[in-house]
């Protein structure tokens, strides 16, 4: 395995995603419905031209279907979620998905350890906090979002439990996704919207491009060259390149609440990540 180029492809589609809500941030002018369809038209153009120019179509068996459900479910509710409250709070209740998984796996009855638990009990405490020590200046709008957020965690973690049964299906799954989530989202669209304007059709370009297609790309092949614990450890990222774009972009600060509950949330979220046996 080639540690170093596995971890930069992982950082790399770490900041991908993390500019996310920076790009949705930036077409807020236009109405949710109307960001949330070109968003998908966009990418499903451009990922169509490219497997046509590449030949790389290939038929979907039944677990990318149900994967690129998953996945359009993911891109909605993020998307929705970054519209309407701020875009650091979501990048981190997005990034709980791990938590879930563990909470999946106790519905299930499946062994955790003390770690794990401990890990449940932080990253439980760092929501609570960013949600309740940012609720007094957010409003039902902002609750709103942050509960898409986590909605987009939990069903990020359903999709991760697809695990093997996606692979060699990558692409069919982002395809299928960016498809289902247009159709989708159409009857939402505002017809009297005007059309986009270059300045967004180039933001929409680089959320489809940058923000969809590139890391649905690179964190399959930074998995080849690490391991899916250390991918997924430096997934946890996301957040602060999130903040970062949005302070160097947006000029947003961070707030008490995310001071305060970040720590807990991603420590916590760490805790929760499957360990690689140990070698004998």
């Amino acid at each position: 395995m080639d540690t170093r180029k596995g971890t930069a492809l992982a950082l790399l589609a770490s900041a991908q995603w993390g500019a996310t809500g920076i790009w949705v941030a930036l077409l807020r002018d236009l109405p949710t419905g109307t960001t949330l369809v070109f968003r998908f038209l966009t990418a499903t153009l451009l990922l169509t031209t490219m497997l046509a120019a590449l030949r790389g179509f290939r038929r979907p068996n039944r677990s990318a279907l149900e994967g690129g459900v998953l996945l359009a479910a993911y891109y909605v509710l993020a998307t929705v979620g970054f519209y309407i409250s701020d875009v650091v709070t979501v990048s981190l209740l997005v990034a709980t998905s791990p938590f879930f998984v563990m909470l999946l796996r106790l519905l299930r009855r499946e062994g955790l350890t003390g770690r794990e638990l401990l890990g449940g009990l932080l990253a439980f405490g760092g929501v609570a906090t960013v949600l309740l020590l940012g609720a007094p200046a957010s409003g039902e709008s902002h609750l709103v979002g942050n509960l898409c957020g986590l909605g987009a965690a939990l069903v990020m973690a359903l999709y991760s439990r697809a695990g093997d049964r996606l692979r060699g299906q990558g692409w069919n799954v982002v395809w299928i996704a960016c498809a289902l989530g247009l159709l989708v989202s159409a009857p939402f669209a505002d017809p009297g919207a005007a059309v986009p304007d270059a300045r967004q059709w180039g933001l929409f370009l680089g959320l489809a491009a940058f923000s969809t297609l590139a890391p649905g790309y690179l964190y399959p092949l930074a998995c080849q060259h690490i391991n899916a614990t250390s991918a997924t450890v430096v997934r946890l990222s996301t957040p602060f390149f999130t903040a970062l774009f949005a302070f160097l972009i947006l000029g947003d600060a961070l707030g008490m609440q995310h001071v305060l509950g970040a720590p807990l949330l991603l420590l916590g979220v760490y805790l929760t990540l499957p360990r690689p046996p140990a070698r004998a």
